[in-house]
């Protein structure tokens, strides 16, 4: 699998002449900037992610099924100018959803962070409360212009979201509420069918037929700031503009399944896993899960230290039954019943006229070539 990446160009690493707009010079937002190279600072990162993929076992009923959350908090964001978050597959605006909305809500927030949290609104934004720290949500749909887009890469498949902080900064400079925040969060949620291959594949052994029509093997794999699995192009890129790849101090991953599955990895995370409760997630996900169906467990893997990248490789063996399937089998059951009974009687009529030996053996020779053909049928129906 491809990697995600996200990177950032701090304020001291562009033309310190030049103009933001409204004759504001990049020197004077380069002046924290420079502060903070005298006390060796940088931007920290904290990454949350959230996969969901319910859909196989009917507990969300929802074309935004399966879906990716990402979650990045910014420790000392005003030293950033740029930031860019790098999809390695092709996506649009419409299979991106801001989240910011959804943290406008005690709940929601409580159960994103896992801890009791309070919400402030300040001009049209939101403060999330995390025991001592403040965060100040930034939201993908700005009052301010240029702030945010959605960008496919000149070459080979993927998406970039910028995310151009100079425009905000001036006007949180001129709130005083805003201005006191050094801590922003930003989340968002990507879904398509282009998350298929690209995060997730599922495994079908050449045994489907019998024992993987009621189970199978998902793999999913996510990346961010593996370079080996970013293109080479895109990290050029990403040296000749002068940007650096994001350190994270933490990284939070969970996968959302189904009680009944068996879920593994395969890399030296800590990890615990949690059931879901019942009704607490459905405004959040914007469906209703089904715990009829079943209970759902999250499971939560996160890094031990600072890290300058991360992956983790799940293996998620499942079991499904469907109606179709059942009266599928049944079906053709009782087709190998009538073709016994019509291969005895067949032998029968033909014994009558030719050696018993001869007649059975034309008779194997028909169904053989039978069941042959039908094999080949289905495989090519199959690609």
């Amino acid at each position: 699998m491809k990697s995600f990446g996200l990177w950032y160009l701090a304020n001291g690493q562009v033309d310190d002449t030049a103009e933001v707009g409204s004759g504001v010079k990049k020197s004077e937002l380069s002046t924290v900037n420079e502060k903070a190279e005298e006390e060796n600072e940088k931007p920290e990162f904290d990454l949350h992610i959230n996969f969901w993929s319910l859909e196989d076992y009917k507990h969300i009923v929802s074309e935004n099924i399966p879906c990716l959350d990402i979650g990045i908090k910014i420790c000392r964001y005003k030293l950033i100018d740029k930031l860019t978050f790098f999809c390695p597959f092709k996506i649009s605006e419409n299979n991106i959803r801001d989240l910011a909305e959804k943290m406008t809500t005690k709940n929601n927030a409580n159960i994103i962070f896992n801890t009791d949290c309070e919400i402030q609104t300040k001009d049209n934004y939101t403060i999330v409360e995390v025991g001592e720290e403040k965060l100040l949500v930034f939201p993908l749909d700005q009052v301010i212009k240029e702030v945010y887009s959605v960008e496919p890469i000149e070459f080979g498949t993927g998406t970039k979201l910028e995310f151009k902080f100079q425009n905000f900064q001036k006007y949180v400079n001129s709130n005083e509420e805003l201005e006191k925040f050094d801590t922003i969060y930003i989340r968002f949620r990507i879904n398509g069918n282009a998350l298929a291959d690209n995060i997730y594949f599922d495994s079908e052994p050449l045994n489907k037929s019998f024992e993987s029509a009621f189970s199978g093997t998902r793999m999913i794999d996510f990346k961010i700031n593996e370079k080996r699995n970013i293109e080479e192009k895109v990290r050029a890129e990403i040296i000749v503009n002068h940007e650096e790849m994001a350190g994270f101090r933490r990284v939070h991953f969970l996968v959302m399944e189904p009680s009944a599955y068996d879920v593994s990895s395969f890399d030296d995370l800590e990890m615990s896993c949690r059931e879901l409760e019942e009704g607490l997630w459905d405004d959040y996900l914007g469906a209703k899960i089904d715990f009829a169906k079943g209970h759902i467990l999250a499971y939560h893997w996160k890094t031990k230290g600072c890290s300058k990248n991360f992956s983790c490789l799940v293996k998620v063996n499942y079991s499904k039954t469907k109606g179709s399937i059942i009266l599928m089998y049944a079906f053709l059951v009782v087709v190998l019943g009538i073709i016994s009974s019509a291969i005895v009687t067949g032998i029968s009529i033909l014994a009558s006229h030719l050696p018993y030996n001869l007649a059975s053996m034309l008779i194997c020779i028909v169904v053989g070539v039978g069941i042959v053909l039908a094999g080949v049928y289905r495989k090519k129906k199959s690609k």
